[in-house]
C-alpha cells in the first residue's frame, strides 16, 4: 500500500490533484501580468493569468490608489475562472469589467460589507457570447457601452447595466480581431484591426457601418491608440514592429510611418494627459515613448523588465507598466524605480 502511494502521490496530474476544490488547491503566488488599467488619481486594477500551474485561472487585484502596487497591498482581489486578458472601467473609479481568455465578460464592483466593513470585489454580472478569448475591450463615451473584440474575428457592442450584447457583427473580419478602440468623446465611432493585415473604421449609427482606413500589404495588425486631443489622429502597431499615424479624414494614406520595435507590436496608449506621449511595447521587454509633436522621435525607452511586457497605462506624466515577470514599473521620462 505504502508502494503505491509513493507511485500515485507525486504524480500532480492524478485525478486526486485534478479534482481538488478551489479551496484546497495550493496558492498560486506567481503570475503572469497582463492588464493594467488607471482610472485618473483613484484606482488601478490589475490582471493576471496562470500560465505555469495546472489551473488555467486568473486574477484580478484593485488598489484604491496609485502609491503601492505589492500583491499583498491590494484593497480587494478575486480569482477568476479563465486568464484575465482586458479590463476596461465603466462610470466610476471602483467599477469596471474584465474580459476573459474563454470569452466571457464580467462586471465588478468594489463593495462594503456592512457585517464586517471589508471591501471587497463583487461580481455584478456575466456573459459569455464570444465563442473564443477577448482580444481587446474599449468604453464609449457614456461609461455605460463597450465594444469588444474576440479571437472569433467577431466584434459586439454591449449594454453593461444589463451584461447584453446589443449589437453584432460577426466575422466582422477575415482573421483575429486584434483591437478595438472607441473615437475620443464619441458614442458611436470605433476603429478596429486584425490580423488579416486591415484597419476599419465603424459608425454603429450608418445602415453600412465599417469603411477600410488601411490595408497593410506587409502583416497583420495589433494594436491602436487613438490621440487624446484629436478625434482624427489614431496610431496602428503591427505585427512587423511598425507604427503607423494617419488622419481618419485621409482613407489609405499613413501621415508617419516607421519601424521601432524588434518584435511585433503588442499595445499602443496616448497619453490622455500629455497627448504628444504616445508608448508602445512590443513582444519583448522593450517599452517606448514618442513624441508626436517632433515626427515620432523616440524620446524614452527602458528594458528593465525581465519578461514580455503585456499592460500600459499613464499616470499624469508617468508610465506605469506591467509584465509576465510579475512586476509593475513606474517610469518617468528620465527615471523609473519598482513599485
Amino acid at each position: 500500500m505504502d508502494e503505491q502511494k509513493e507511485q500515485i502521490d507525486p504524480n500532480l496530474n492524478a485525478d486526486a490533484y485534478r479534482n481538488l476544490s478551489p479551496a484546497d488547491q495550493p496558492p498560486i503566488h506567481d503570475k503572469q501580468l497582463q492588464v493594467i488599467i488607471v482610472h485618473k488619481d483613484d484606482s488601478l486594477v490589475l490582471g493576471a493569468s496562470n500560465m505555469v500551474d495546472r489551473y488555467w485561472n486568473g486574477s484580478v487585484w484593485f488598489y484604491n490608489g496609485l502609491t503601492n502596487f505589492d500583491r499583498n497591498k491590494y484593497t480587494a482581489a478575486r480569482k477568476t475562472e479563465s486568464g484575465v486578458c482586458v479590463a476596461a472601467y465603466l462610470d466610476k473609479y471602483d467599477k469596471f469589467i474584465v474580459g476573459e481568455e474563454s470569452g466571457l465578460l464580467s462586471v465588478f464592483e468594489l463593495i462594503t460589507k456592512p457585517e464586517t466593513q471589508l471591501q471587497e470585489l463583487q461580481c455584478m454580472g456575466f456573459s459569455c457570447q464570444h465563442d473564443d478569448s477577448l482580444t481587446s475591450v474599449s468604453t464609449f463615451k457614456d461609461n455605460v457601452h463597450i465594444v469588444t473584440g474576440g479571437m472569433d474575428a467577431c466584434i459586439k457592442i454591449w449594454d453593461t447595466t444589463e451584461i447584453l450584447a446589443t449589437t453584432f457583427f460577426n466575422q466582422a473580419q477575415t482573421d483575429i480581431i486584434t483591437c478595438v478602440q472607441t473615437q475620443v468623446n464619441s458614442n458611436s465611432v470605433f476603429l478596429s484591426t486584425s490580423m488579416d493585415h486591415e484597419a476599419l473604421i465603424w459608425d454603429i449609427r450608418k445602415t453600412k457601418p465599417a469603411i477600410g482606413l488601411w490595408k497593410n500589404s506587409c502583416c497583420g495588425l495589433t494594436a491602436a491608440s487613438w490621440k487624446f486631443d484629436d478625434e482624427n489622429t489614431v496610431a496602428i502597431g503591427g505585427i512587423d514592429g511598425s507604427i503607423a499615424i494617419f488622419d481618419i479624414r485621409n482613407i489609405g494614406v499613413a501621415v508617419y510611418e516607421f519601424i521601432q520595435f524588434p518584435r511585433g507590436i503588442h499595445k499602443l496608449l496616448f497619453n490622455p494627459n500629455s497627448s504628444n506621449q504616445l508608448a508602445g511595447c512590443c513582444d519583448s521587454t522593450e517599452i517606448k515613448v514618442f513624441d508626436s509633436s517632433n515626427n515620432y522621435s523616440s524620446i524614452f525607452e527602458n528594458t528593465a523588465h525581465k519578461d514580455f511586457v503585456r499592460g500600459l497605462a499613464w499616470h499624469k506624466s508617468d508610465l506605469i507598466t506591467c509584465s509576465w515577470d510579475n512586476t509593475v514599473l513606474r517610469h518617468s521620462i528620465t527615471t523609473e524605480k519598482l513599485v
